[in-house]
């Protein structure tokens, strides 16, 4: 009988030291209502989970871990772990938010002054914003090198250098190939790195082409986590920030993810 309880004991015991390494809890609005689809971040292992239909949550934890809860609509709250969250659920409440009214463009209605009518037939400030874009796109420098025009070998003059050491090319190849060994490699962006990336993108290149298509923040943030950890984003270019390859790598992110994702409406 002592044996089976000594045994029971140790069962417990090493289920007890198990759950430990997880935090279960809920996560709510500040009215009370569960929040489905709310993003959990560990800051320190980059885990990332996402609540259910009912707003409950599980993610691994260890003790001073802090945990982030992200919602589009609402305001992000973050937490340290501690013993305690063990032993109960760690429940969060985020509050909505403040946000603006979509503005509502009128009709246009002439008024018979000719001065103040032709003001009114300017083009849309977004008709402006996109064209701007697009001129600063066509200014970026071509990814792709241009076609040259070339003589046939058979009926280019004859090289009387051909077989003559170019010390000028010579010495730039050396150069290069110094200039190649004192770089320093790209090296994988830490969880730091990555979120300043993230905040660039949105603050910096124009994403009208995603929100056009009905999508929210929190589509945005689904969308660039999976855009990063397929073309490695944050790595190649949260140094040079090229706004050209960036737009340019997403639109062929964005072509694999409405493939095996729903968003927008």
């Amino acid at each position: 009988m002592r044996t089976k309880l000594l045994l029971l004991s140790l069962l417990l015991t090493a289920l007890s030291a198990y759950s430990q390494e997880y935090i279960f809890g809920k996560v709510r609005s500040e009215f009370g209502s569960e929040l489905p689809n709310a993003v959990i971040i560990n800051t320190r292992t980059d885990e990332k989970v996402s609540t259910d239909k009912d707003g409950n949550y599980m993610i691994g934890a260890k003790p001073s871990d802090e945990l982030r809860f992200v919602k589009s609509g609402y305001e992000r709250a973050s937490t340290k772990i501690s013993i305690g969250n063990y032993s109960q659920p760690l429940n969060i409440s985020l509050t909505q938010s403040a946000y603006l009214i979509e503005e509502v463009e009128l009709a246009f209605q002439a008024t018979g002054n000719l001065k103040k009518d032709v003001k009114s037939l300017d083009p849309p400030r977004k008709v402006v914003a996109l064209n701007s874009s697009m001129d600063s796109y066509m200014r970026t420098s071509p990814t792709e090198p241009s076609p040259k025009l070339s003589i046939p070998s058979a009926f280019a003059p004859r090289d009387f250098n051909a077989g003559q050491v170019d010390v000028i090319k010579a010495i730039s190849a050396l150069v290069g190939l110094v200039g190649k060994t004192s770089s320093s490699p790209i090296t994988k962006a830490n969880y730091a790195e990555t979120q300043e990336f993230y905040r660039r993108v949105k603050n910096e290149i124009d994403l009208s082409f995603y929100t056009s298509r009905g999508w929210t923040e929190e589509d945005l943030d689904r969308f660039l986590i999976y855009a990063d950890n397929s073309y490695s984003l944050a790595k190649k270019y949260r140094k040079t920030f090229n706004i050209a390859a960036i737009s340019s790598e997403m639109k062929m992110a964005y072509q694999e993810y409405i493939k095996t994702h729903k968003v927008g409406t």
